[in-house]
């Protein structure tokens, strides 16, 4: 049998800070891969959002013309296009 060896409480918080570091690092690289794959950067994220303000500002500029809700809208707009049928 080993003797287990008790680690000094200074060795411990030393190897503690050791693996916050590699995972912190792990992490980080983690992080910049799924940037790579899918795009999310900050400057990707602000201009979707402003796409969306205004998808959503037309919307309810449509609904204000022709009295048609946002939803109905991309109902129309799906079945005009034929990508689903409601009927």
């Amino acid at each position: 049998h080993h003797a287990v060896r008790a680690m000094p409480i200074e060795e411990q918080k030393e190897r503690a800070k050791e693996m916050i570091k590699y995972y912190r690092i792990k992490g980080l690289q983690r992080t910049e891969e799924n940037r790579q794959i899918f795009g999310w950067t900050p400057n990707n994220e602000i201009l979707n959002g402003r796409w969306v303000m205004m998808g959503l500002a037309l919307g309810l500029l449509t609904e204000y013309a022709t009295g048609v809700n946002f939803i109905d809208q991309i109902k129309l707009m799906l079945s005009y296009t034929g990508v689903i049928d409601f009927e």
